[in-house]
């Protein structure tokens, strides 16, 4: 698989921040990145899928620090 350039994740994560800052800026309630992954995962407010949602965060999370530490 052929390597993605530097700069498309430097984009990537400047295109990212700036939406977030957008975010902060505005203030309106649920436009974070972090407050659209809760309700995405069912975190908050709280959906029957829930469980899962924070199962799938964990794993996920989990895999990705050994992911870029060990690997």
């Amino acid at each position: 698989m052929k390597e993605v350039p530097a700069i498309v994740l430097v984009a990537l994560a400047l295109a990212i921040l700036g939406v977030e800052i957008a975010a902060l800026l505005t203030k309106k309630p649920g436009d974070t990145i972090s407050e659209r992954t809760r309700a995405l995962l069912g975190i908050r407010p709280a959906r029957w899928w829930r469980p899962v949602g924070i199962l799938a965060l964990a794993g996920f999370a989990g895999w990705f620090v050994v992911h870029i530490v060990f690997e």
